[in-house]
C-alpha cells in the first residue's frame, strides 16, 4: 500500500459519505480537511517515532488498530470519537488546538469540525498504517513515514510522496 491508496481508502466517495452522514458535514468540507490535514498527521507520526518510546509506541498503536484495516467505510460510520480524540492527543501533543487551527484557516472549516473529522479517520489511519508496517514493529516506522511523506527513508529531502503530492502542512506547524 502507498500514498496513493491510503488517501484513496479516506478519501474516497463511501469514506467521506460516511463521515459527511455521521458528522452532519459537507462531504466537500470534509475531504478538504483529510486531504488537507493527512500530510501533518504522518509528519507528527514521523516525529514521535524519531524517539524509541515513542517509536515503540506507535507501534503498539498500529498494531492494536491494524486487524481493523478490512472494512474503512464500516469503521468510519461509528459515532463515537473518544478513540480518536485520544489518537490525536498521543499524534499532537499540547499542538492540537494549534494544528486543528490552522487546518482550518486553511480550509475554511470550523476548529470544532476539523477536530471531529480528523477524530473519525484517526483510527482508521492507524489500521491502514498498522496493515502496512506489519510484522516491522517500531523498527520499520521511520522508513515507513518516510516513504509516505518523503517518497524514500526517513529523512529523504528528495521530492515525492505525500508530501509533494498535498504539501508541507507538516513543516508549517513544526511535525
Amino acid at each position: 500500500m502507498d500514498i496513493t491508496n491510503i488517501l484513496g481508502a479516506l478519501t474516497g466517495n463511501d469514506a467521506v459519505g460516511a463521515i459527511a452522514d455521521n458528522l452532519k458535514i459537507d462531504s466537500k468540507q470534509v475531504s478538504s480537511v483529510i486531504t488537507s490535514a493527512l500530510p501533518t498527521l504522518l509528519g507528527a507520526m514521523q516525529k514521535n517515532a524519531s524517539t524509541p518510546g515513542g517509536a515503540e509506541a506507535l507501534a503498539k498503536a498500529l498494531g492494536d488498530h491494524a486487524g481493523n484495516a478490512g472494512n474503512i467505510v464500516n469503521n468510519l460510520k461509528v459515532t463515537d470519537l473518544t478513540d480518536g480524540g485520544k489518537i490525536l492527543g498521543h499524534i499532537f501533543g499540547g499542538n492540537l488546538g494549534k494544528v486543528l487551527g490552522g487546518i482550518s484557516k486553511q480550509t475554511g472549516v470550523s476548529t470544532n469540525s476539523v477536530g471531529n473529522i480528523l477524530a473519525a479517520i484517526a483510527p482508521s489511519l492507524l489500521a491502514l498504517l498498522g496493515k502496512q508496517n506489519g510484522n516491522a514493529g517500531a523498527a520499520g516506522l521511520g522508513g515507513l513515514l518516510g516513504a509516505l511523506l518523503g517518497g524514500g527513508q526517513a529523512g529523504n529531502t528528495k521530492p515525492g510522496g505525500l508530501g509533494s503530492i498535498l504539501g508541507g502542512l507538516g513543516k508549517i506547524f513544526g511535525h
